[in-house]
């Protein structure tokens, strides 16, 4: 594999405090004891894993570099600078390379902002979530609406690259004339040109979770969904077109990191509970070739303990079994259904070409559209074939789920 251009993630585990909804892996201060041990050992453990899968990838560029967390903002400025100093040691970025790092809003500050630059970042993802008070004390959220609102503020006059925002619709608490006024509020600041909108998941075992079902906080999943509709319509208006299940953007502004996941494309994934995937190609009679999937280790100071003793001879290219990670193979029945399953998030869908480039297969016959279950979904006028891509339309996403379990 040589002049391999690939995308890297970056896991950053570390938060201030968790919200009651996350279910990402982060160690939260207030629930680790050696935190702070922990963070200081972190980026130079993180120089050691990229390195190594350059090296094992032959990466020659990066193709886009995404730090999320976790809390990446939280790390001390210079462990940021160190942390991207190292990725880009590793391997350059592509010139058009996008570089995003997530950052909370009591974060922002104009050194920061000029950290990142500097650091090579050109795009900015935060996690606003609301800008009702009520809301976010619900899910024990830190970060304030005031505070997200002098973030914005500060980013709408000192920071020029492109800035993502995430909104959730129905947060506890949360009304509709609120929710609207957000995303009005939201829209007004001209240096957004992303926003990532989603339903609030509740996911089984979280904080959030014990509290609905004991009665202490009220919630919908049904007006959820509602609101989050009112919330498409609204930010279609604004300008933000919908490009996949839960992201908006303005013209020639979609996340083109997201995308490698969508398109099942190439990735590397570092640090601590991070995943990477890399796909199998197609062989000459026509057949993919096994993928493989890995999942880092969440034992923080395990894996820091792995890549603090780690030198380029300590781990061959041919033995990777010592690595702190678990590695799933994916044949070539998962990575078809992945294709389709990702293909189907974004509006454009999925192309008739690729998938016979990479599977070699018929994605008419796939898919049925002349009796099966293509056919049915356009006859509700759920689904459309244009431009020898087949996708749903912004109703028919609305239904994702079940057309794909009508997909197994």
């Amino acid at each position: 594999m040589k002049n391999n251009s690939i995308s890297l993630y970056i896991h950053v585990p570390f938060c201030r405090k968790k919200c009651d909804y996350c279910d990402f892996f982060s160690l939260g201060k207030n629930h680790c004891a050696d935190f702070y041990t922990l963070q200081e050992n972190f980026s130079t453990s993180l120089a050691k894993e990229v390195h190594f899968y350059a090296h094992h990838y032959n990466v020659s560029q990066w193709k886009s570099v995404y730090v999320g967390g976790g809390t990446p903002s939280q790390l001390p400025l210079h462990q940021i600078s160190a942390l991207f100093s190292s990725v880009f040691n590793a391997a350059p970025p592509a010139p058009d390379a996008e570089i995003t790092i997530e950052v909370n809003p009591d974060d922002v500050s104009e050194e920061l902002l000029d950290t990142l630059k500097n650091a090579g970042v050109n795009r900015i993802s935060m996690g606003i979530q609301a800008f009702d008070q009520k809301a976010l004390q619900g899910v024990s959220r830190a970060a304030s609406a005031e505070a997200a609102l002098r973030a914005l503020e500060l980013l709408n006059t000192k920071w020029k690259g492109r800035l993502s925002c995430d909104l959730i619709a129905g947060l506890p608490f949360q009304t509709y004339a609120s929710f609207e006024k957000g995303i009005r509020t939201l829209c007004s600041y001209k240096a957004v040109d992303h926003i990532s909108l989603y339903t609030l998941t509740v996911e089984e075992g979280s904080p959030l979770c014990k509290k609905i079902e004991e009665g202490i906080i009220p919630w919908s999943q049904e007006k959820a969904d509602r609101m989050w509709i009112r919330g498409r319509n609204l930010l279609e208006k604004y300008g933000f077109s919908q490009y996949e299940v839960s992201n908006f953007s303005k013209p020639g502004c979609q996340s083109r990191h997201n995308t490698v996941y969508w398109k099942l494309q190439d990735y590397i994934g570092c640090g601590p509970g991070a995943s990477g995937t890399v796909y199998g190609k197609r062989t000459e009679g026509g057949l993919t070739e096994k993928g493989i999937r890995w999942t880092n280790t969440r034992d923080v100071a395990g894996w820091n303990a792995f890549w603090k003793r780690y030198d380029s001879q300590s781990v061959a290219d041919d033995d990777e079994m010592a690595l702190p990670r678990d590695v799933e193979e994916l044949d070539a029945d998962t990575q078809e259904f992945e294709f389709l399953m990702m293909g189907f998030r974004m509006l454009e869908g999925v192309s008739q070409k690729e998938f016979a480039d990479r599977f070699g297969k018929n994605l008419s016959e796939r898919l049925g559209e002349k009796d099966g279950i293509f056919y049915e979904w356009k006859k509700k006028r759920l689904a459309v074939k244009k431009d020898g891509c087949f996708s749903l339309n912004r109703r028919g996403i609305l239904l994702l789920n079940p057309f794909l379990e009508s997909l197994v």
